[in-house]
C-alpha cells in the first residue's frame, strides 16, 4: 500500500489565520500520494482543480465528494483531488468503490500527515471542496456545478 506523504508549502496563505483555502489566496503546494502514484498541486498548475477534502463521518462532505468526483468525469476541463481523513484506510478503500468514485484522483490522508491539513485548511472543523485556478489560486470554496460551470473557462 502506498502511504501518504503530504508536504505543504504556503505562501500568501500564511496570512489567512493559518486557514488555507480562502478565496483570492494562494493554494500553496503539497504532495500526496496513492497505489495509482504520486501527485503534487504544483504538477497540476495550468488546469482547474477541484481539491475535495472529506470524511465518511461528515456525510454533507461524502456526499459532495461524489458529485465532486461526478462532476468531474464529466467535465474534462477541471482535475479531481480528493483526500479523505477516515480514522480507517480500509473503511476508505471501501467506501471508494460503493461510491464507484475514481480510485486515481482519491487520496487517504494518514494519521501523521493530518495536522498539515487541519492547520492550514481548517479540516479538522470542517471539510470542504475548492476549486483552485490553472495558477493556483482559490477561485471558489464550496462551489456548486452552477457555480462550476460558470467560473471554469
Amino acid at each position: 500500500m502506498a502511504t501518504l506523504a503530504v508536504v505543504m508549502l504556503f505562501t500568501s496563505a500564511s496570512s489567512n489565520n493559518g486557514k488555507g483555502g480562502i478565496v483570492g489566496t494562494q493554494a500553496g503546494d503539497f504532495t500526496i500520494s496513492n497505489a495509482q502514484g504520486v501527485q503534487s498541486l504544483k504538477q497540476l498548475r495550468g488546469s482547474y482543480v477541484l481539491l475535495t477534502l472529506w470524511s465518511s463521518a461528515d456525510v454533507v462532505s461524502r456526499l459532495d465528494n461524489i458529485r465532486c468526483d461526478r462532476y468531474c468525469a464529466e467535465n474534462d476541463d477541471v482535475v479531481p483531488l480528493s483526500v479523505n481523513f477516515d480514522r480507517s484506510r480500509l473503511l476508505f478503500d471501501e467506501l471508494v468503490a460503493a461510491d464507484s468514485l475514481n480510485a486515481s484522483s482519491q487520496y487517504f490522508c494518514e494519521r501523521q500527515d493530518r495536522a498539515i491539513f487541519e492547520k492550514k485548511w481548517g479540516a479538522a472543523q470542517q471539510y470542504n471542496s475548492y476549486l483552485i485556478n490553472p495558477s493556483g489560486a482559490v477561485i471558489a470554496v464550496n462551489p456548486t456545478n452552477q457555480d462550476l460551470n460558470r467560473l471554469v473557462k
